[in-house]
């Protein structure tokens, strides 16, 4: 806090500088009117570190006010959110992201037997749940792309009428060799796990490997053996 009673205003006021260096000005009124008719209460927003996040909780908690929320099946892993209300209706939403938010995920289930190559016609977008990836079939053969979101870590969906992999959580999309299409910055290819098929035809994929290319690299593809390509 800067102090109080530091602006040209007559009635009592504190001033409040955030760390980001915006302003907030606390001014005492005789009865306030959050929620105004047709409209929607005041909605006052901020973004703290895990640490202050944890301190706010406590203090909400110490003050007797309920927090919930609202939107978290909206959440990517590894964010987080609360919303309360105070005495005067004003609604508070604090926010944090924790580092689970963009760590690498391994799904811990080894090598994944995906089934002959017969199974996977070339155009092929086929989910693996377990394993958490998507086995591309292509003319240059297979890629299996993880299913977590590289910007932040939201399960990708296969959008098959727009051809691309899309995020509901922020509205990162990619394309099927798993390069970053969408509108925010500085978000890297998808994960990538080695893929094998044996001289049988049968392909696997192992997710306890990741692999990582960097936007200027093209994927690597697994093609099929020479028995079976012939």
């Amino acid at each position: 806090m800067l102090g109080r009673g530091l602006l040209a205003e007559e009635r009592p006021h504190s001033v409040l500088r955030m760390n980001s260096g915006e302003l907030l000005v606390l001014l005492e009124v005789e009865q306030p009117e959050p929620r105004r008719h047709n409209s929607a209460t005041i909605h006052h927003a901020f973004w703290l570190t895990p640490e202050r996040y944890r301190v706010a909780q406590e203090r909400f908690s110490r003050a007797g006010i309920d927090v919930s929320d609202e939107r978290a099946a909206f959440r990517a892993k590894g964010e987080y959110s609360m919303d309360a209300w105070d005495p005067d209706d004003h609604h508070w939403q604090v926010q944090t992201e924790g580092p689970e938010a963009t760590e690498l995920i391994k799904p811990g289930v080894g090598v994944v037997e995906c089934g002959p190559v017969e199974r996977f016609p070339v155009g092929s977008i086929t989910p693996f749940g377990a394993g958490n990836f998507f086995l591309v079939r292509s003319a240059e053969g297979f890629l299996a792309l993880s299913r977590w979101c590289r910007h932040r870590n939201g399960l990708l969906a296969n959008q098959k009428e727009h051809w691309q992999f899309f995020c509901k959580f922020h509205g990162a999309t990619f394309n099927y060799e798993g390069d970053y299409t969408g509108h925010l910055s500085e978000v890297g290819p998808l994960w990538m796990n080695p893929v094998s098929v044996n001289d049988q035809g049968i392909v696997s994929v192992d997710t306890d490997v990741v692999l990582e290319r960097q936007a200027d690299e093209p994927p690597r593809y697994t093609p099929l053996p020479a028995i079976l390509a012939s």
